[in-house]
């Protein structure tokens, strides 16, 4: 080998790669819940307002 450093390049390199494929990885799981959250909430909110709707056809029966 022309450098005795090079097989810990080699090996830094692999690495960063790893972590560079865990970190995208990672990235990807938080915006798909993320997106899953938004979801939950405007159901959250839907629910709600129909609730509100209801409540107040129930009110005005009575």
């Amino acid at each position: 080998m022309k450098y005795p450093n090079s097989r810990e390049i080699v090996s830094l390199r692999e690495l960063v790669t790893m972590l560079h494929c865990e970190v995208d990885y990672h990235h990807n799981v938080s915006n798909f819940y993320r997106g899953y959250v938004e979801y939950a909430k405007d159901m959250f909110t839907s629910i709600k307002r129909k609730l509100a709707r209801i409540t107040k056809l129930i009110r005005f029966r009575e």
